[in-house]
C-alpha cells in the first residue's frame, strides 16, 4: 500500500510544507481548488488542532461524509501515538492512494505537526 498523490489548496503555507513532505516521500503533489462534486480523490485528510476546523474545511468534510467517501480528522495536539495508529489503521484499511491533505496556515507554527509527519514517513512508504 502506497499513497501516490496528494491534492493540497493551492497557495497557502500548510500546502508548501505538505508538498516538502510529500517530495521526501515520494508522493505526486497537485494543487487543486476543491469544489463541490469534484471526486478527484479517494480519501480526505483533515489535520486540526483541538477540533479546530474552518468553515471551507468543514464543507469538504460534510461532501466526503455524504458521498461515503473516506474522511480522517487529526489533532495533532492530541496524544502522537494514537494520532498515528488511527492515521495507520484508516490508510490501510480504505487503502486510500489519493488523497486530499486539508489544513490551516497556522498549523505550520505547531511543533507536533512535525513530530506526526516524520512518525509518518515509514508508515505510508512501505
Amino acid at each position: 500500500m502506497k499513497l501516490e498523490k496528494i491534492y493540497l489548496k493551492p497557495n497557502s503555507e500548510f500546502s508548501k510544507y505538505m508538498a516538502e513532505w510529500a517530495v521526501k516521500m515520494g508522493v505526486e503533489v497537485i494543487d487543486h481548488e476543491f469544489k463541490i462534486g469534484d471526486q478527484i480523490a479517494d480519501g480526505l485528510l483533515l489535520i486540526n488542532e483541538n477540533q479546530d476546523i474552518d468553515r471551507e474545511t468543514d464543507i469538504v468534510n460534510t461532501f466526503f461524509d455524504d458521498k461515503h467517501l473516506p474522511s480522517q480528522k487529526i489533532d495533532v495536539n492530541g496524544t502522537l501515538q494514537v494520532a498515528v495508529s488511527n492515521f495507520e489503521m484508516w490508510f490501510r484499511n480504505f487503502k486510500c492512494k489519493n488523497v486530499i491533505v486539508l489544513g490551516s496556515d497556522e498549523l505550520v507554527k505547531n511543533d507536533n505537526l512535525d513530530r506526526f509527519f516524520n512518525k509518518l514517513l515509514d508508515k505510508v512508504k512501505a
